[in-house]
């Protein structure tokens, strides 16, 4: 008969994805992750497979609760409120106030081995980004919060790519005063 796990899973996972998103996927040992975690070797195996079933069920959970923060963040805002609140918390979550960090997918799997296990996982959030921030342009332009000529795809293309230069930028040690600066001066135009 097994026995009961001694550990909570989500806890673990939540540390494991503190561990991944300080070093990124490679860099991050399985001794790295007996330490962040507090749950030995043999636990870990037994409970998630290898380091790369561990890392993938840190991408799901870590998904599954970014969704569910960003649509309670906007539940019933107009397009625009929507996508500024978007921007708010992603820079909230890429410069916390133990120290900047970036996007956990874009930290996680850069280059290395770990690029082809994120990449295998979060192109479909990508995708979902996409279509959340082409439906809130939508939204927008419908609303009157975007002129009737904006081009609600091209300028969906254009927020992930703020995204990611806004990840970039505080994984590189800008702070989030400058990082909110840049958002709001990118949205301003848009939303002009």
């Amino acid at each position: 008969m097994a026995r009961p796990r001694e550990f909570d899973e989500n806890e673990a996972l939540d540390r494991a994805l503190t561990a991944f998103w300080a070093r990124g996927y490679d860099a991050t040992s399985i001794g790295d992750l007996v330490e962040a975690t507090g749950v030995g070797r043999a636990s870990l195996y037994a409970a998630f497979g290898d380091k790369e079933g561990l890392f993938r069920r840190v991408m799901g959970r870590y998904l599954e609760l970014d969704m569910k923060q960003m649509a309670d963040a906007t539940h019933g805002l107009t397009g625009e409120q929507a996508i500024r609140a978007f921007f708010a918390q992603r820079i909230a979550k890429f410069c916390p106030h133990d120290g900047s960090r970036g996007c956990f997918m874009q930290v996680s799997g850069t280059s290395g081995s770990g690029a082809d296990i994120v990449d295998s996982v979060a192109g479909d959030a990508a995708r979902g980004m996409r279509t959340w921030l082409l439906g809130h342009l939508k939204q927008a332009q419908a609303a009157g919060e975007l002129a009737r000529d904006a081009d609600p795809p091209a300028l969906a293309d254009l927020l992930i790519v703020l995204h990611n230069g806004l990840s970039a930028s505080a994984r590189a040690g800008l702070s989030a005063k400058p990082l909110r600066t840049a958002a709001e001066e990118a949205l301003g135009r848009i939303f002009a």
